[in-house]
């Protein structure tokens, strides 16, 4: 990768929030593995399987987050309506 690259890339997550984002997830992230675990993620820790294994575990507490996420939503599309209902008929 050439300084013009590296500028190009700093330049563009800079301009972009979503990217922003992510990267202090990831940074915060790492911070919190190198405290509990001493260091960052190390390939030879896990075999193959295990580290399927475990992103597997991983992509299951994503399912139930998004189970969450999508009652949540159905909640406040609820109390939407309902706001709206209550503000209709005091006109």
């Amino acid at each position: 990768m050439t300084t013009v690259d590296a500028q190009h890339w700093l330049d563009e997550l800079n301009k972009n929030q979503i990217l922003r984002n992510v990267q202090k997830l990831l940074e915060t992230q790492t911070e919190k593995g190198i405290q509990k675990y001493g260091t960052t993620v190390v390939p030879s820790h896990y075999t193959f399987i295990e580290w399927l294994e475990h992103l597997q575990q991983e992509m299951m507490d994503a399912i139930v987050y998004c189970e969450v996420l999508k009652f949540k939503y159905a909640q406040l599309m609820t109390l939407e309506k309902l706001n709206s209902a209550m503000r209709e008929s005091e006109r």
